[in-house]
């Protein structure tokens, strides 16, 4: 999916995957909420760039096949122009690119009608690095306005709170 495409997300996630089936697979514990996680990150004086690594940490009953999130950066930290988006786990779809400020990121899978559904775990990598000029502190990435939907396209309950990641620049 070309990336400027992300702004049809919503419509995506409203009709994303549109059938049951699949392979069997092995349920996580469940909780009430789609939930996204990523570990405080340090930015070393002769280091370039990190990656925050997003973690899927708590879906409801139905797992999610299809996520979208905004990740909010403040302006002491920016994306590379080239290998900003790693997948850590297999995804059919992974697709990022800036949209109204926010680094927009769909990942799962919006290509097949019985698309697996996202376990808990590693999801992706989003590569950080300090902006011109470097400026050494403590910053807040926030990975907020999380979407979530199953095979069938229903929109899944997620956690309103953002997720909120430190990352120490020295």
């Amino acid at each position: 999916m070309p990336l400027r495409s992300l702004v049809l997300v919503p419509l995506l996630l409203a009709s994303a995957c549109g059938g049951g089936g699949g392979a069997s697979e092995t349920p996580a514990p469940i909780g009430s909420e789609t939930r996204l996680s990523a570990d405080t990150l340090e930015i070393g004086a002769a280091v370039v760039s990190v990656d925050l690594l997003v973690q899927l940490i708590d879906t409801p009953a139905v797992a999610p096949t299809l996520l979208q999130v905004a990740v909010e950066l403040p302006p002491q930290l920016t994306l590379p122009p080239n290998d900003r988006l790693q997948a850590a786990q297999a995804l059919a779809t992974l697709d990022g690119d800036f949209v109204d400020g926010r680094f927009l990121v769909m990942c799962g899978d919006a290509q097949n009608a019985a698309g697996s559904t996202l376990g808990r775990g590693p999801l992706f990598r989003v590569r950080l690095q300090p902006a011109s000029p470097r400026v050494p502190g403590t910053y807040t990435v926030r990975l907020h306005h999380l979407r979530a939907s199953s095979r069938d396209g229903e929109a899944l309950a997620v956690d309103a709170n953002p997720a909120v990641v430190t990352v120490v620049v020295r």
